[in-house]
């Protein structure tokens, strides 16, 4: 579900570059002050990361995973092949879905049906692990 409306962009929801709003708004506010070796790695990690420096220091400091920062390009591109993985995987559940229908109607199972069908499995499980580890949430089914 990587578009919206068919014109090829992304969905606004997960490319969104702005925090969300939040009710009664952000009244919260910090003056931090550094030097200016400081202020020159913290504007050029921003810039790699493609967000202000305030967004910067939010994000990390409120963030549960403390690795290393990843640009928002990257970020939409590891979120685009990975859309992309997961629709191949589905057609594969597809074409074996056809094998088992065709397999029922003959009354007879191809001996490397079972194997194929575990290897599904396996990718699936792999690319939703790695849709967690990415982007921070289970892909579930509802």
């Amino acid at each position: 579900m990587t578009e919206a409306g068919g014109d090829g962009r992304p969905s606004r929801s997960i490319m969104r570059r702005r925090r969300a709003n939040v009710p009664g708004g952000r009244d919260g506010r910090f003056v931090v002050k550094v030097s200016a070796d400081e202020a020159a790695l913290l504007r050029a990690r921003a810039q790699v990361a493609n967000v202000s420096v305030q967004r910067l220091m939010v994000s990390r400091a409120l963030s549960e995973q403390q690795g290393p920062s990843v640009d928002y390009e990257t970020r939409r591109a590891a979120f685009t092949q990975a859309c992309e993985m997961q629709n191949l995987i589905a057609a594969l559940g597809t074409n074996m879905n056809q094998i088992a229908r065709q397999a029922n109607s003959e009354q007879r199972i191809p001996a490397d049906f079972e194997p194929t069908m575990e290897a599904v499995r396996r990718a699936l499980s792999r690319v939703m692990g790695a849709f967690e580890a990415a982007f921070g949430f289970e892909g579930k089914r509802e």
